[in-house]
């Protein structure tokens, strides 16, 4: 009865004796420590590669956010102090403008007192001009060879000369000799001394007086003219110069401030960059000593795994050695007669084991964990160590399955995190692009602008010149009538005054003969009209010729004035021209580089749309979620575990039932 309870007990433990099991075991798992320690070392190796990698890659990022923060700040440095300056150059501008209109208002006012003083001058000099001009014309006609005794009609002339005494205009010397004149013209109208003017004939002496008092007049009204001329050409200059200067400040004002408000723009624009810059610059080098700091930890860890593995395989080694060289005789008086029963009971002992697989792989629905029961049932039936065999099968499957549950959730937090990077990289792109077409958008209407203004300045220009042109030719034909007609009244106020020179002289002599031919007194008739009307086309003559002159006069001096405007707005439109072409110079350079940076921002953008797009491809493109996979690889690692733990509750069963057995 004792033999039968003893087989029926081994029975129950066909894998091998409790020694050589240990012994077994222990090689298992320095095999499974060695293979843990090249794992180990081929997964430390390519973090080593992912840390030098990534740590270049950050440093390069750390390193462009540097130079990014340094350029911005400089672009902010530079706008400050644009715009500083402009403000100081505005305000400058403003006071000139300031100073220019008050200079204009006080010339326009001393302006206005000149006119007025000029107009009240040249009225009395008009009004003493008329009346010593009639006076002369009236005297020479009517008095003839008579002595002023006889010439009752000479009173009334001598009155009206009255008027011209009291005349500001009149010098004292001019009005003293009128004074005596009128005052002996008014005694009965005697002749004053000879003497006193070194004149023989009294009405010859009135006459001459009267002419040079006339020709003073017409002196000083010419100058007068002249004077008012010259100051109303000098004060349209005036006015001109400070118009244009005004204009100038007030277009350079303009400027000023839309330069200004542009690098406020670019100064708001690159404080917003900065502050982005900053950011980013911060979450790359916080980044960097993350990783840093990861990749040492990872790097003691496994240098700490290294040592400790080490020394585990040394206390294995050890504890095998002393098992094989102790124990080789106890093992053959105790386990020997075991082995004659190995071949026919190892079957039996697995099938727990292989209907808890069989029942995981049909739940989980894995191929995998069906595969693993049939080996497990074969390695049963045909292995001498057969729990050695299968133990080492089922813990190779939930180290496969661990494996990959920690890669999928490092591949997972990798997605995660450069996804979420580059999403944020794509904003920023995109949002720089945006910036830099609305900046192009600008800049090319701006341009189109200014070229059509330029266009326009262009045409006036030539609008100016062909009317200056035109002035010209005009002026000059004007010239050269009035020379003809100058000339005209000059040769016939000459040949009318020669006449009158012979005329009078002839017919003098004769009228002072004291007997005369009875026809004389109808000569002396006709030579009297002839004389007459000799002198009024002599003064026809004369006034048409000084409104000739007037009139060439006032025609040369609107020439010149206009020459004057059409210079001023040549030179304006000039200098608007080169304004406008230097900032159209400026705004294309502008585009060239705004162009430049968005190509290289869109070559930037799409790099990280493809990037994005591989890691959708690695990272979303997945036929079942992960953490769908998750549960399920759990679930399988706990299914393995547990037929694991029926593997060791066979192993420990055979071992104590085999105690008994021997000490029985």
């Amino acid at each position: 009865m004792r033999v039968v309870l003893c087989f029926g007990v081994v029975a129950h433990a066909v894998s091998t004796n409790p020694i050589a099991k240990v012994v077994e075991l222990l090689e298992g798992m320095r095999t499974k420590i060695v293979a843990q320690g090249e794992e180990e070392q081929k997964s430390y190796e390519e973090f080593s590669h992912w840390c030098r990698t990534t740590a270049k890659a950050l440093q390069r990022e750390v390193a462009d956010a540097q130079e990014d923060k340094a350029e911005l700040e400089a672009t902010i440095e530079k706008a400050k102090s644009s715009i500083n300056s402009l403000t100081e150059q505005i305000a400058e501008l403003a006071a000139g403008q300031q100073a220019s209109t008050k200079e204009l208002d006080e010339a326009t006012q001393v302006r206005a007192k000149e006119a007025a003083d000029y107009s009240a001058v040249a009225a009395e000099l008009s009004e003493a001009i008329d009346m010593l001009g009639r006076a002369v014309t009236v005297l020479e006609r009517e008095l003839g060879g008579k002595s002023l005794v006889q010439t009752q009609a000479v009173k009334k002339v001598l009155s009206g000369l009255k008027a011209v005494v009291g005349a500001t205009v009149v010098d004292a010397n001019d009005r003293a000799k009128l004074e005596v004149l009128l005052q002996s013209g008014s005694d009965e109208m005697q002749a004053p001394e000879a003497a006193a003017y070194e004149v023989h004939d009294g009405s010859n002496s009135i006459v001459q007086v009267i002419q040079d008092m006339l020709n003073k007049a017409e002196a000083q009204k010419a100058d007068a003219d002249r004077a008012e001329m010259q100051a109303k050409h000098d004060f349209m200059l005036l006015k001109q110069s400070l118009e244009a200067s005004t204009k100038t400040q007030g277009e350079e004002q303009e400027k000023a401030k839309k330069e200004k408000a542009s690098n406020e723009q670019t100064l708001a624009g690159a404080t917003a960059d900065l502050a982005g810059a900053v950011k980013e610059l911060a979450e790359d080098t916080a980044s960097l000593n993350d990783a840093h700091d990861e990749c040492e930890e990872r790097a003691h860890d496994w240098d700490v795994s290294m040592q400790s593995r080490a020394h585990e395989i040394e206390a294995l080694d050890s504890a095998v050695k002393v098992l094989e060289e102790k124990t080789g005789g106890a093992q053959k008086q105790a386990y020997g007669f075991l082995l004659q029963l190995e071949s026919t009971s190892k079957t039996n002992q697995f099938s727990d084991v292989v209907g808890e697989l069989m029942k995981l792989g049909k739940a989980m629905n894995d191929r995998h964990i069906a595969l693993l029961a049939m080996r497990v049932r074969s390695v049963a039936s045909s292995t001498a160590d057969p729990f050695a065999k299968v133990k080492g099968l089922i813990e190779d499957m939930i180290a496969n399955l661990e494996k990959q549950a920690a890669e999928e959730a490092s591949a997972k937090a990798f997605c995660d995190s450069e996804t979420a990077k580059s999403n944020a990289k794509k904003d920023d792109h995109e949002s720089t692009i945006a910036t830099l077409s609305a900046k192009i958008d600008y800049a090319e209407s701006r341009v189109a602008k200014l070229k059509e203004q330029v266009s326009t300045l262009s045409e006036e220009l030539r609008d100016v010149a062909s009317e200056q042109s035109d002035a010209t030719k005009i002026r000059g034909e004007e010239k050269a009538t009035f020379k003809t007609a100058e000339a005209d009244y000059e040769a016939g106020l000459e040949g009318v005054q020669m006449a009158l020179k012979v005329l009078r002289e002839y017919y003098g002599q004769s009228f002072a003969q004291v007997s005369q031919p009875a026809t004389s007194t109808h000569s002396k008739g006709d030579a009297s009209s002839i004389i007459g009307m000799l002198e009024v086309a002599e003064s026809d003559f004369g006034k048409l010729l000084a409104e000739a002159r007037d009139a060439e006069e006032t025609a040369a001096s609107e020439y010149e004035q206009n020459s004057e405007d059409n210079k001023i707005a040549t030179q304006t439109k000039k200098q608007d021209v080169e304004y406008k072409n230097k900032e159209i110079v400026e705004l294309q350079h502008a585009l060239s580089e705004h162009g430049n940076d968005r190509d290289g921002e869109q070559e930037e953008l799409d790099s990280v749309l493809e990037y994005l797009s591989k890691l959708n491809d690695q990272c979303v493109a997945k036929p079942e979620p992960y953490e769908e996979r998750k549960r399920r690889r759990e679930q399988e690692i706990e299914g393995l575990k547990n037929a694991l733990d029926i593997l060791e509750g066979q192993a420990i069963g055979f071992l104590s039932v085999a105690r008994r057995s021997t000490r029985a």
